[in-house]
């Protein structure tokens, strides 16, 4: 006998001293849950693997349900569609002994570890986790409707504060709204026995109107008749489902939909996260969902928790209601200039975005400032703030980021320019993979200067009206993102030619990894955005060297229409429109120029752009 099998009976049978004596429901519940590890896939080569144990029971005795994952568990390195694979086996006396159909077998005990087998051959081990959502026990912000805190049920119709301290099924909340950002905490009941629609149901009515299912769905493949669906319209990005008995959330960002003289004409729309977990992102939902207490006319609506006969509770319930009317103001935070006339002009490029902004018609008030405000008020009343300044270690921001902490927290929005996109790795990098969803990281990001040909846009607010463009400019990629891209958005992306790679490795200018995705031909994002659990958004954009560039149109939109979408505001449907720029007004922020500067070649690239 090999001695990876002997180590595997070994193990088995001592947790059997352990378990035998114990009820298949117990040992179930031990069993049950999330398990992460890296293990061996080839000589010197490692990769992530998720394991999903899922707890059964039926007329074939007790069972457990594995989902492997190749890359990690969803949310945090699996994505829809990543390597997936289901087997069920029976529940023995120390645990379960999984065989997946890829020659995979997975040994999982009750002592919180999971052995990976190839044949006789152990690959590595997996750890069992309990994650927990990043917004679980958030408290309720300045403006927010409580609805339930524990202490009463008063706020709900028919609403029943259970023995736990939790909040029962079936209740209506007694306040109505209509745009708003909704926090729910809930928690499904074990039941190993149950299936389907019958394991943990329930559901958060937004308005009364517009389900988010509630359903023990963990390990499924994530339907939209599964928690984390919009019901029977959309399913969600990933399964972000936790075990049965965890405690889970929902942040949901809802716009109402708009009625002019009785008649719809814009749909609700809705941005959801399951447990941190970004699972919808403004989805058009076209009318009420099935088993909707309210027709849709227009008028706010209240928060309505089904009852669907199963046990499931519910707690830290608020509401932040948003209106639509309400001016924001937006925070240009200016570096100081760096790299002499026409290139990294952050005063400058501030002073163009600020002054379309303002004359946009939106309800929207921008301001520009250096570096960071003086004024706590300024800071304080913000709803987004826009950093064009030079970054790495001497970011101005790495000195407010226990400020701009609080401010994210709060919803506030963030976008940044060029060089702002670099902090440095370690805690700025994991603040600006929170905050905006990506960064610049040495010797892995680079900095050549190219023309990029961005034909690859996607469907997103941020896009709206941004037609492709060729461009010359500094444009950074092969930027450190989220993993899996959870949360992520890659709005404008083009591909990298090989001279991009001319230069040898250092911390801007190359390393292997970029080198091999530029000869693998992968796109490269230029432009991404971000919504947070908490309601914040976040973008970066790589390109801004080149002040001359601020005079494209599409290029400028794009930006324009992710300073709106970060403050909340609505982006027109043809996107934010600016006046057009010339040389003469992209020069006017600007101080005298040095007599080497050839403006009839400045004029030829700003008049080559296209006229919209």
């Amino acid at each position: 006998m090999r001695s990876a099998q002997l180590l595997a009976l070994v193990l088995l049978a001592s947790s059997a001293v352990l378990s035998a004596q114990s009820p298949a429901p117990e040992r179930l519940s031990a069993l049950q849950g999330e398990y992460a590890g890296t293990i061996a896939v080839s000589e010197g080569a490692a990769s992530p693997l998720g394991l999903q144990v899922i707890a059964e029971s039926g007329a074939d005795g007790p069972a457990v349900r594995g989902v492997l994952l190749v890359g990690g568990l969803p949310g945090a390195g699996w994505a829809r569609g990543s390597v997936r694979h289901v087997a069920t086996a029976p529940l023995t006396d120390g645990g379960a002994d999984i065989a997946f159909d890829d020659g995979t077998r997975v040994v999982v005990g009750p002592a919180g570890d999971a052995q990976v087998f190839r044949g006789d051959r152990e690959l590595g081990r997996l750890t069992r986790v309990e994650r927990q959502s990043p917004t679980l026990g958030e408290a309720a912000p300045p403006g927010a409707v409580v609805l339930f805190d524990g202490s009463s049920a008063d706020a709900f119709e028919n609403g029943r504060l259970l023995p736990s301290g939790s909040l029962g099924v079936g209740c209506d909340s007694k306040q109505a709204f209509g745009d708003h950002r909704l926090h729910v905490e809930f928690r499904t009941p074990f039941q190993p026995d149950a299936r389907g629609q019958g394991r943990g149901n329930s559901g958060v009515y937004v308005q009364g109107r517009y389900e988010c299912q509630v359903l023990d769905s963990f390990g499924l493949d994530g339907r939209a008749n599964e928690c984390g669906g919009i019901y029977g319209v959309a399913a969600p990005l990933v399964n972000a489902c936790l075990p049965p008995g965890a405690w889970q959330t929902y942040d949901i960002d809802f716009r109402a939909p708009r009625f002019v003289d009785g008649k719809k004409v814009q749909d609700a729309r809705m941005t959801v996260h399951l447990n941190g977990i970004l699972v919808h992102e403004d989805v058009a939902v076209p009318g009420p969902t099935a088993a909707s207490v309210r027709k849709e006319d227009g008028t706010p609506g209240g928060l309505h928790l089904q009852n669907h006969g199963n046990p499931v509770e519910y707690r830290n319930i608020w509401v932040v209601p948003q209106d639509p009317e309400r001016r924001r103001k937006v925070v240009f935070l200016a570096g100081r200039p760096s790299h002499g006339y026409g290139a990294h002009e952050h005063r400058g490029g501030c002073e163009i975005l600020a002054q379309a902004i303002n004359d946009s018609g939106l309800p929207i008030d921008a301001v520009v400032v250096d570096l960071w405000p003086s004024d706590p008020e300024v800071i304080e009343t913000a709803d987004c703030f826009v950093s064009f300044a030079d970054g790495g270690g001497g970011h101005p921001l790495l000195r407010h980021l226990e400020e701009l902490g609080t401010l994210m927290r709060r919803g506030a929005g963030l976008v940044c320019l060029h060089y702002a996109v670099e902090v440095p790795a370690g805690v700025p990098g994991e603040r600006f993979l929170d905050w905006t969803g990506g960064y610049f990281e040495t010797h892995w990001s680079v900095n050549p200067t190219w023309t990029a040909n961005v034909s690859m846009i996607a469907d997103h607010p941020v896009t709206r009206g941004v037609r492709p463009f060729e461009l010359h400019d500094e444009f950074y990629f092969h930027m450190r993102f989220r993993p899996a891209m959870e949360g992520v958005t890659a709005l404008v992306s083009a591909i990298a030619p090989a001279s991009t790679m001319d230069r040898g490795d250092g911390p801007h200018s190359g390393n292997p990894a970029v080198r091999a995705a530029v000869a693998a031909g992968e796109p490269q994002h230029l432009a991404w955005a971000r919504t947070r659990p908490g309601g914040g958004r976040g973008f970066g954009f790589t390109g801004a060297h080149v002040h001359w560039n601020w005079g494209h149109p599409d290029f400028r939109r794009l930006v324009l229409n992710a300073i709106a979408w970060c403050a909340h505001a609505e982006v027109p449907e043809g996107g934010v429109d600016s006046a057009s720029l010339d040389l003469a007004a992209l020069q006017a922020p600007l101080g005298t120029p040095p007599e080497r500067f050839d403006p009839v070649r400045a004029a030829q690239v700003v008049e080559s752009f296209p006229k919209r």
